[in-house]
């Protein structure tokens, strides 16, 4: 029957087509929806007179029809399933690839420049050492010959955590704790790190500070060895030629007492609002 082989036609052209899944909306349209091709052979054989051809090409379209909703259905289960993995894919980590190195950031200016002086003390045979900044009174005053009645403790006593522990107002504790620690040995100590004091925040002062501290324990160890030192160091962080000067000062904790200046960089000495006009 010329009938029964075109619609035979019909469904291996459907069945082809419906492999391309992105084509699934046009076959859907083009065949099994309302106005679609099989609705239309519905409505061309009703008219069929002849009762046994008219259930035989009736049954083989229903067939044709109930087949290809199953691949549509079949074909839209996989794309939902494929969108679904990718999604998935999307958002899963596999930990075993290789990890992506994200470039570092500098060091900040007082982790540079506290590497950049320990590399200058390192060679002359001086030793890095920390020390707590929660301090006992003991180690940052009184073993340190300063008294609760020491002059000195009235600008350094500040932050207190109970009536014992304070924050350091030093980096002097760390004397005291390498000493104890290694008695009668000569010593060449180079330390740094935070210190707190009851300062008024302003431009130039901050109640949290980092300070740099040198100490040396031997024999025939005189001043001359102190600013020889103190020279070689200022001469290697501004340049040979920097001008500095030695000038006496009152220290209620050591003896004899030195200040240490070095001409301010920015103005070269004619006074600016970093040196505070000093030069």
């Amino acid at each position: 029957m010329a009938e029964e082989k075109e619609i035979n036609i019909l469904v291996e052209k459907s069945f082809q087509e419906a492999k391309n899944f992105s084509a699934i909306e046009k076959i859907k349209k083009k065949y099994l929806e309302k106005g679609g091709l099989i609705s239309q052979l519905f409505q061309q054989i009703s008219q069929e007179r002849d009762l046994e051809k008219k259930k035989k090409l009736g049954g083989l379209i229903n067939n044709w029809k109930n087949e290809l909703s199953a691949k549509v259905k079949e074909i839209e289960a996989k794309i939902k399933e494929q969108k679904q993995t990718a999604e998935l894919e999307k958002d899963r980590v596999d930990i075993y690839l290789e990890g992506i190195k994200i470039p570092l950031a500098n060091l900040h200016p007082i982790t540079q420049i506290t590497q950049k002086i320990y590399d200058l003390f390192l060679p002359l045979g001086y030793q890095i050492a920390e020390s707590p900044e929660i301090e006992t009174e003991d180690y940052n005053f009184n073993k340190l010959n300063m008294p609760p009645e020491h002059p000195a403790r009235d600008m350094h006593d500040t932050f207190y955590l109970d009536t014992n522990l304070l924050l350091r107002t030093h980096t002097s504790n760390t004397q005291i704790r390498v000493m104890e620690n290694n008695p009668n040995q000569e010593l060449k100590i180079i330390t740094a790190g935070k210190v707190y004091r009851r300062d008024e925040d302003d431009a130039t002062h901050t109640h949290q500070f980092t300070q740099i501290e040198g100490f040396v324990v031997g024999r025939n160890i005189s001043f001359s060895h102190l600013k020889g030192t103190l020279e070689l160091v200022l001469k290697k962080l501004f340049g040979e030629n920097h001008p500095i000067r030695f000038r006496p000062s009152y220290f209620p904790f050591t003896e004899p007492s030195v200040e240490v200046d070095a001409q301010c960089p920015p103005c070269q000495g004619q006074g600016c609002n970093i040196c505070k006009k000093t030069g």
